[in-house]
């Protein structure tokens, strides 16, 4: 099975019949579709008319109101060019073609939601609130995704897939109020998962019952932090290393593992016999033991999961192998392999049917990001590299 990643606007923007028939000239017989997404502003290069795209983050989809009773956050939906439901619109004509629709759900990252929901936001050692994203300790954001998620699960969908589920990085904002975020002094994914380590009230309250010594391991965030902050030649360049010289720090990061495991099996609960796939992208990068910083350790959700998707956003080929290789050993479960023909990462079409002739083929399905990005030299590579010629 060949799948792409698109957003519904750009599935909406033809006719029925072209949309199935463009994606069934690529191979595709899937399509992982944005059902739940962050606030968005995307080029579109193939759009006939304007090339831009903007949407603030949240659901385009109809939730149902019953699936909400339990949480007081409020759904936003976006509609798309007269399309009150414009997922329905989508799974409709995609699923009339043979083609499997995939409800796409971003996490705790939307600067929409937790904007207009400040009491659920993040906060760091310092105090600092964040508005781009959710913290995963309140249970009232717990019923609110499990409200999306049994309300996608009501659609004719064959999968839902999660991305964003770990604790979230204050790093990597879509900021509707305060713009481009700048830093001049934490460097690498280390030093920035130890600043964003988050403090709010729902963390304090959830580790009431967790063995971590939560004003303890707040005062040691705040030195180590000071320390980054202070004196650019003491990097962190190990968070474990770290967390075995401060057995603190082991307890708070057992703690957002404890806490995330958690969400997963409400989440799981709640989609019932949809299947739930993770795009592997939290923490300390992709491989299968990178996510423990943001709580994201394989050990535990795959106890919950489907599938996992790893995902191959790398011209390394050799990296790529290994990474599917990893998970293949750590789970036992279809292990799907997501590339991208982003133009930074593969530069040319022999490039592109080398990757996949040699990573695609390790995983039990390939993965495209991004449909709705390309240009027509991207969809001719994918046909190219996907289409099997007929005997």
């Amino acid at each position: 099975m060949v799948a792409v990643w698109s957003y519904p606007w750009r599935l909406l923007s033809q006719q029925p019949d072209t949309t199935r028939g463009e994606l069934a000239e690529l191979g595709v017989t899937g399509v992982n579709v944005a059902a739940h997404y962050h606030s968005i502003r995307t080029l579109d290069p193939r759009s006939s008319d304007t090339l831009f795209e903007s949407y603030e983050g949240g659901c385009y989809f109809t939730p149902d109101s019953k699936h909400f009773a339990d949480t007081p956050i409020d759904p936003p939906v976006n509609d798309i060019d007269g399309h009150p439901d414009p997922f329905a619109d989508v799974v409709e004509r995609l699923t009339d073609g043979g083609i499997d629709v995939n409800a796409w759900l971003v996490c705790f990252h939307n600067t929409k939601l937790a904007t207009e929901n400040p009491e659920f936001r993040v906060e760091s050692a310092f105090g600092d609130a964040h508005e781009h994203a959710f913290c995963p300790s309140n249970p009232e954001v717990h019923a609110y995704f499990e409200g999306v998620v049994r309300s996608l699960a009501d659609y004719d969908i064959s999968a839902i897939n999660l991305e964003s589920i770990g604790f979230p990085s204050v790093f990597h904002p879509h900021g509707s109020t305060f713009g481009h975020a700048k830093n001049q002094v934490v460097r690498g994914p280390d030093e920035q998962l130890l600043v964003s380590q988050c403090f709010c009230s729902a963390c304090r309250e959830r580790a009431a019952d967790h063995a971590v010594d939560f004003d303890r391991a707040r005062e040691v965030t705040q030195s180590l932090a000071r320390d980054v902050l202070r004196t650019p030649e003491r990097q962190v360049e190990s968070l474990a290393k770290l967390a075995e010289e401060e057995p603190v720090l082991a307890d708070l990061f057992d703690f957002r593992a404890s806490v995330i495991d958690d969400f997963l099996s409400r989440i799981a609960a709640a989609s019932g016999d949809v299947e739930l796939t993770y795009s592997t992208a939290d923490g300390l990068g992709r491989d299968p033991n990178d996510g423990w910083p943001a709580g994201v350790v394989l050990d535990r959700i795959r106890l919950h999961l489907d599938r996992v998707i790893a995902l191959c956003y790398t011209d390394d080929r050799d990296l790529a192998r290994r990474r599917v290789r990893g998970y293949r050993d750590a789970v036992e479960m279809p292990v799907d392999v997501g590339v991208t023909l982003d133009p930074d990462v593969i530069g040319s079409e022999d490039e592109w049917r080398t990757f996949v002739a040699e990573v695609g083929e390790l995983g039990d399905e390939l993965h495209v990001y991004n449909h709705a990005l390309m240009g027509e030299a991207h969809l001719d590579w994918l046909n190219a590299a996907v289409v099997k010629p007929e005997n």
